[in-house]
């Protein structure tokens, strides 16, 4: 992967999400990251770290989306 301000931030969300060990809104990523990143660049962040299969969006009641490291999968044991 290219080493660009966009993919810096989706490994910066990758690593906050991963030190909280606990879901995370958008707003909360976007407060840890701080040096002024605005929301939108991370939750575009997100979700292109969503469709990779790397992050899972939980809906809560309410508007706040929270967002989680998704569940690795254990590679299958050869017979």
């Amino acid at each position: 992967m290219t080493d660009t301000p966009a993919e810096r931030l989706r490994l910066q969300l990758l690593e906050a999400l991963q030190k909280a060990r606990r879901s995370m809104t958008t707003a909360e990523l976007r407060e840890h990251i701080g040096d002024g990143v605005v929301i939108e660049a991370v939750y575009r962040g997100l979700t292109v770290l969503e469709r990779r299969g790397q992050v899972r969006r939980q809906r809560n009641s309410g508007r706040h989306v929270h967002w989680t490291l998704a569940a690795t999968k254990s590679p299958k044991a050869k017979s």
